[in-house]
């Protein structure tokens, strides 16, 4: 029997919280990109159109690729930064990466449906990283204990 007076809410660390949604982020854009591979060897052409330099109508160059690693190193990086950063640093690096890897998401939308399923809910999942961080109160510090001047082992 449960007692009704008291709550199990459960509260996640929002430093915690904004890592694992990052992860999240993450594992979209992975299995976006793997089943990019396997869309391009299954729909005619697209072989032939990446070996002549394009995707769709990008050009595809070495300058292409080293900003989309730096769009990618984003989010891989706030997987981490999310839970060592002090407070107000985190909080406004979460709501700028978030930004620019939501430029980044919608940016480089594709038409095949499991890509826009993906993006979609890369997206929604930025948008959530984004409030969560923006709501995010500056935690109360405890009062500091004042001793008598000995110290303590």
């Amino acid at each position: 029997m449960t007692d009704t007076t008291q709550t199990t809410k459960r509260k996640m660390d929002v430093a915690v919280k904004l890592s694992i949604l990052w992860m999240v982020v993450m594992f979209n854009m992975i299995y976006a990109d793997i089943l990019a591979f396997i869309s391009a060897f299954i729909t005619p052409g697209v072989i032939d159109e990446l070996m002549n330099g394009y995707s769709g109508r990008v050009k595809l160059s070495q300058e292409l690729l080293l900003i989309s690693a730096f769009f990618i190193e984003i989010p891989i990086m706030m997987i981490f930064l999310s839970r060592i950063l002090k407070h107000q640093v985190n909080r406004w690096a979460n709501i700028i990466a978030g930004m620019l890897t939501l430029l980044f998401v919608v940016g480089g939308i594709e038409t095949e449906p499991f890509f826009l399923f993906l993006a979609g809910i890369e997206v929604l999942v930025i948008m959530v990283i984004i409030w969560t961080a923006f709501k995010w109160k500056s935690p109360v510090s405890a009062p500091i204990a004042i001793t008598s001047g000995a110290t303590q082992t």
